[in-house]
Order: C-alpha cells, then structure tokens, then sequence
C-alpha cells in the first residue's frame, strides 16, 4: 500500500472518529435530561425532582427544580438554574464556574425553639454509607439570585413565633472559592420585606471572607412594619404596639469573630393600644415620656448606638444585643440619662452595703452590752 493510500486510510478513519464522537455527544446531552434527571431524583429522594436539564457547550439549565419536607411541604424551588462554565481555567489546571444564576428561586427556613434548624432539611441516604469523593476545589467567579423569596419562621421567641417574609430578594456574589480561602467574596443584596400596613426595604452591600467570617459591609433598612415583630422585643407586661416603622444605617464590620457595627436608627409613627391592663413601658422606658417626646418631634425617634460582641460566645445573640443598645439610647434620648441610672445604681448599692456594716457594729455592741 502506498503512502497516498495510507494516508487516505488514516484521514477515513479520523473522520469516522470525529463522527462517532460526534453523535455520542448530540446522543448524551439529547438524553442528558433523562439520564441526570434520574441520578439527582435518585440521590437526593422522592420528594426531589426536577423537570428538564438541557446540557449546551458550556452550560447547563435545569428548570422547575422541587424540594419537599417530609410532611410534604416545599422548602425549596426555582424555576431555573443555570451554570456556565469557564474552560480556560482547564489551562490554568483550575476548576472555574464563570456564572451560576437562580431564577424565581423560593427558600422556607424554620428554627425550633431551642434555635435548632428543622427546614430545609436534605433526606437521609438509606442503605450502607459509601465513601464518598471529595469534591474538587473551584471557583464560581458570579452568582446571581434574581426576583427570590424567603420565608423564616422563628420559633424561639418566648412570646411567640416570629414569620418573616422577605420578596423581591436580588443578589451578586462575586469570586466564591470552595474549599473557603483567604480572598474576599463581594456581594449586593436588594430585597422588599412584607409587612401588614406596608412593605420595606433592604439594601446591602460589601465584602465578607468565607474562610473566616470576617465582613465590611454597610446596611441600609427603611420603613420595615415593625409589628410582626413584637414578639422579639416586647414583653407580656409592655405596652402593646399596634404601629411602628424603623429605619435604619449600620456599618457592620466582624474581625476575628468580633464584631463592630456602629449605627442610626428612625422609629416613626408609633401607636399603642390603650385601654385597662396596658402597659406602662416601650423597650423599659416610661410610655408617658415615649408619648410626649414623639407628640414633639415629628412622631420620630432617631437615636445612634454601637453593636459590639463576641460572635464565638454562644450566649451572645445579635438580635438581643440591637434591642438592649437600641433601649439604652431610646431612654438616654427621652431624658433617662443612663449615666445617672448607673450613679443611683453604684450609690444605693454603696448606702446598702454601709447600712449592712453599720448594722453589723451595732448587734456587736448589743452582744457586748449583754455581757
């Protein structure tokens, strides 16, 4: 055979390659949606399922993806969810998604009383545990949430269950490595929170290192309905509100699990229910002077204070300490000066202990009259 004919042979034999690589890959992603469709349904159980994967070159789309709880709740769903993939990190010997973007997505969270997770929960595997792979490292240089929903539901408040339904949730995340290193993810979050006599807004935007927590952010909150709330800040022998917006400026910034986060807040237009039995106190001051002062400014509150904490402490709670700092500066603006509640506090104690010595010396020198 000459070398023409060889050469023939090998350029028919690299077609025939080129071809039958060819329909095996228009036969895979074709039947893509089959075949990953029945691996996730079957690792992740019958109360997952999705409707369609379509695989393209660089991308894949899943679309109607349906997370339920066991009592047959849906705890998670989008209407689609694509990846992109960035192949010149191959070169770079990197694994690299350029974007991950979630439409429409929906997520229910509920904590129990004890502050425990309960939803989403992901079904346990039956059968023997098999060793699984680890999963390679990667970066996803963007990830968007466009028009999600969120639905919390805390169960921990002593007074009660707290809802909160937040809409309209718009989010970007840029350069998420997985495992978390040392670099600084930047994010942006837009979202509307529901509220019976209003919605309010929510903005944020910064930087926060996944490794370690460590965040620079600021926060922007105005006009929230702040009586689906009551339960977190109100006691069963305060005054009950029956209208209230806050608004609300922080810079939040955590460093080595401390947190710094100095802050304005707007509380306006607030109502109370009156009537037998109502309490006499707002967040521990007299309601009389609560009144009076918003009768004169404009039916506004506007104090400044500092968050501070130590976010390794389990017996800190954020939440407790917004509402304890928020209630210092809300008295110390109505005229309680918190410098002088301090004072009186050091000097009865001081008169206290006096009086207890004092009275000590007089039973000795009744004991000693006696003899």
């Amino acid at each position: 055979m000459g070398k023409k004919a060889r050469f023939k042979k090998l350029i028919t034999i690299f077609v025939i390659t080129i071809a039958i690589i060819g329909i095996a890959g228009i036969v895979l992603i074709y039947n893509a949606n089959k075949i990953l469709k029945a691996q996730l349904e079957s690792a992740l159980g019958k109360d997952f399922s999705v409707q369609e994967i379509k695989l393209s070159w660089g991308k894949v789309e899943a679309s109607n993806i349906r997370l339920k709880n066991k009592a047959g709740k849906e705890v998670f769903k989008t209407d689609c969810l694509t990846i992109k993939a960035n192949f010149l990190g191959l070169l770079k010997k990197e694994f690299i998604i350029s974007s991950l973007t979630l439409i429409n997505p929906y997520l229910f969270i509920e904590m129990d009383r004890k502050g425990n997770l309960v939803n989403p929960s992901l079904p346990e595997e039956k059968g023997k545990e098999k060793k699984k792979k680890p999963i390679p490292p990667f970066l996803i240089k963007k990830v968007r949430i466009i028009k999600g929903s969120l639905e919390y539901l805390d169960r921990k408040p002593r007074q009660g269950p707290v809802l909160t339904r937040v809409r309209d949730i718009d989010v970007e995340f840029h350069n998420i490595t997985f495992p978390p290193g040392d670099n600084y993810s930047l994010f942006t979050i837009d979202a509307i929170i529901s509220g019976a006599q209003g919605s309010g807004s929510v903005k944020g935007k910064g930087k926060i290192k996944l490794k370690n927590k460590d965040t620079e952010s600021k926060i922007e909150i105005r006009n929230i309905d702040i009586v689906p709330f009551k339960p977190y800040f109100q006691d069963k022998d305060d005054v009950d509100i029956t209208r209230g917006f806050l608004s609300l400026d922080m810079n939040l910034k955590i460093h080595a699990q401390k947190l710094n986060a100095p802050g304005r807040a707007k509380l306006k237009d607030l109502d109370f229910k009156s009537g037998p039995g109502m309490g006499n106190k707002f967040l521990g001051v007299p309601l009389s002077l609560v009144i009076a002062f918003l009768k004169n400014s404009n039916n506004e509150i506007t104090v400044d204070f500092v968050i501070e904490g130590d976010m390794d402490n389990p017996k800190y709670s954020l939440r407790e300490s917004i509402i304890d700092k928020f209630s210092l500066a809300t008295a110390s603006k109505l005229g309680i000066s918190i410098k002088n509640i301090g004072k009186s506090i050091i000097t009865t104690g001081a008169d206290g202990v006096k009086k207890g010595v004092e009275g000590i010396k007089d039973i000795f020198k009744n004991d000693q009259g006696r003899k």
